[in-house]
């Protein structure tokens, strides 16, 4: 489980007693249960209020959202009626070691994810409620599904052969540089004089002259390579600058704290394969929850095959 928990949809206030007299009919009766168009009403505010974002939506498509949101009510009213049928239970001790689990990852107090749910309109003890019917569909999927579930070594062979780049550790670029260094506080003229040696210097450069020929040239210049590096360790400028470039090709004039920087792109290593057996077990867990929910996706609509459903709107 994750930070996802924190962008559940934003729920209606409690209503006032004036609000409460709201007109509600049966959308549909799934077995001996009905659901409302009060509760589809619900479902449907709290996804626009995420979703929509002021957004105006033409009537097809909110027809259409409403037909979406109502089979999911009649999935997640079968699933509940599942849970209750094999007396599934979430303990308080099971929800609060959940949520401490989800502060931990988060590196969150409590009172910092009250205060995050709170932004999303969202109340602790709704939150809490949402973590429980969480872990009894946890509950539920182990029991109906998990032993079903079945990832074979050659699976987790052939989905690392298949997302080799996604295993790949990060490129690094193996820079050279001229630098031409600036004044504290250097005067508008003082730094139009020095970009005009460095774009000097740097027209020297693509036509031919060696990085050490054109530094020994230009005034006041150094240079020297400053080391290889990860992409995300490189400023936004110098990312900017090297965008596009290959081995051997130069940036456009750099200005930084450090002066005025050229910089050569001496070589571009590719990031080394991370070793088979260090993300097999990884690779195995990922594949065998796409097969869980994929098979109580199955489960779900064999059990809506098997039961009574009116659908009235």
């Amino acid at each position: 489980m994750k930070l996802r928990w924190l962008v559940l949809l934003i729920f209606f206030a409690l209503l006032t007693p004036a609000q409460a007299e709201v007109v509600s009919k049966i959308a549909a009766v799934v077995n001996n249960e009905i659901i409302t168009t009060h509760q589809l009403d619900l479902k449907l505010a709290e996804a626009l209020a995420s979703r929509a974002q002021g957004q105006i939506i033409p009537q097809e498509q909110m027809a259409e959202l409403r037909r979406q949101f109502l089979d999911q009510l009649i999935e997640e009213e079968l699933v509940q009626q599942k849970i209750k049928a094999l007396n599934l239970t979430a303990s308080e001790d099971e929800i609060e070691a959940a949520i401490n689990d989800i502060q931990r990852q988060n590196q969150l107090t409590r009172e910092q994810l009250i205060d995050a749910l709170k932004s999303q309109g969202l109340p602790f003890e709704r939150y809490r409620e949402k973590m429980r019917e969480q872990i009894l569909r946890f509950k539920l999927i182990g029991r109906e599904v998990q032993s079903k579930v079945d990832v074979i070594d050659q699976d987790v062979r052939d989905y690392f052969n298949a997302h080799l780049d996604d295993y790949r550790q990060h490129p690094l670029i193996e820079l050279d540089q001229l630098r031409i260094p600036l004044p504290d506080k250097a005067s508008p003229s003082q730094i139009a004089s020095a970009r005009k040696e460095a774009e000097q210097a740097l027209l020297k450069l693509r036509n031919g002259a060696s990085l050490e020929t054109v530094i020994a040239e230009t005034k006041g210049a150094t240079g020297g390579s400053p080391g290889s590096f990860k992409e995300q360790e490189l400023s936004p400028q110098i990312r900017d600058a090297l965008a596009g470039k290959q081995a051997g090709e130069f940036s456009e004039v750099v200005e930084s704290p450090a002066g005025l920087m050229i910089f050569q792109i001496v070589r571009q290593v590719p990031g080394s394969l991370r070793n088979f057996d260090d993300v097999k077990l990884e690779i195995r867990q990922l594949l065998a929850e796409q097969d869980r929910e994929e098979r109580f996706k199955t489960w779900t609509r064999e059990l809506r095959k098997e039961a009574y459903i009116d659908i009235r709107i």
